[in-house]
């Protein structure tokens, strides 16, 4: 009897049903999963401290059904050993994908002037997209079979570029040259946060290599959809995979969110439009047959579990979108991306 009535508890918050109900192509999770605000939400297990959290805290993660992939951020800040990637491989289902952010030695074209760049700060950096450094240091942690299974897409997740460090036709060239190099078996997306980069060169780079743009809901970038528009007036993307991260609410910087949204543990502030557009996203690889990876942070809406019900809700909704026609072809050119 308590066992029944825990069972009915668990998850009490979600639409499980519905969750369960995706099609298997569609790919929802979360940017990073050690928040302690999630507990009695997502986390029902009694950790014996915050390491152990820290070190166990997937294999629950991975059992909730509104989860079929997740964001691995710490690889941002250096290159995961083979050895990590084995621990997380050991505690995900089967036909489960994580999503790796890259090291930023190849993404920033240049360090901050930050104390944790140490004597790099302020300066230019020479392994700005080396296809070498990402192969050999990157790629080599993620080859072997039992985790290459697990594989989503790498993010590649560039900063704002002023144009005094660069034009956006050089980063074209560079990034043409580095996706050329890169090995065809994997899965590459392009997380950009210039507007101005939204231009048919940059989407014909990536579709001349198979790469995807990361559609990117953050700070100083487009709304989703405009994003989408953008894709769809160059022609399209060609890439068999769709990638989406809801990040922080436009016009609101990272500490403004982190200090509006913690501790993690409700919805603050909902975002409807960025919820609709992120359903477009996965409608449009409903549509195409093809995988979408959404990754929802905590500082987009407060809670990225909760706003990633809301986003599957949306899309059972009775009914058709507001943004399609009785046929079911996409309203406007956005959705044709």
């Amino acid at each position: 009897m308590q066992q029944d009535l825990f069972k009915s508890e668990k998850y009490k918050l979600f639409n499980i049903e519905a969750a369960k109900n995706l099609p298997a192509n569609i790919r929802f999770g979360t940017s990073t999963w050690t928040y302690r605000g999630w507990q009695g939400i997502i986390y029902y297990r009694d950790y014996k401290s915050e390491k152990d959290f820290k070190v166990n805290s997937l294999r629950e993660y991975a059992e909730c059904p509104l989860f079929r992939t997740v964001g691995i951020d710490s690889t941002f800040y250096k290159p995961p050993k083979e050895s990590l990637l084995a621990d997380y491989a050991s505690m995900l289902p089967g036909g489960f994908k994580w999503c790796s952010k890259v090291w930023e030695r190849i993404t920033i074209p240049k360090y901050p002037n930050h104390q944790r760049y140490g004597e790099f700060a302020g300066t230019r950096n020479p392994d700005f997209l080396s296809a070498d450094l990402f192969i050999k240091k990157v790629i080599a942690a993620y080859s072997s079979s039992k985790i290459r299974r697990f594989n989503g897409p790498f993010i590649f997740q560039f900063p704002s570029i002023a144009k005094s460090i660069m034009s956006a036709e050089a980063f074209f060239e560079q990034l043409e040259s580095f996706l050329s190099k890169l090995p065809p078996e994997f899965k590459y997306a392009i997380e950009v946060r210039n507007p101005e980069f939204l231009r048919p060169d940059y989407f014909r780079v990536l579709n001349a290599h198979g790469a995807t743009h990361c559609f990117n809901h953050w700070t100083r970038m487009p709304a989703l959809r405009e994003q989408m528009r953008a894709a769809a007036d160059a022609g399209g993307l060609s890439a068999q995979f769709f990638v989406a991260r809801l990040l922080t609410p436009l016009g609101v910087s990272y500490q403004q969110a982190v200090e509006r949204f913690k501790p993690y543990s409700e919805i603050k502030a909902p975002n409807p439009a960025m919820r609709l557009d992120a359903a477009s996203i996965v409608r449009r690889a409903i549509t195409r047959n093809c995988e979408a990876f959404i990754l929802v942070n905590n500082r987009s809406e407060g809670n990225a579990p909760m706003t990633i019900n809301g986003i599957i809700e949306l899309l059972f909704e009775k009914g058709r979108s507001e943004h399609t026609e009785k046929n079911g072809k996409p309203r406007h050119a956005a959705e044709a991306f």
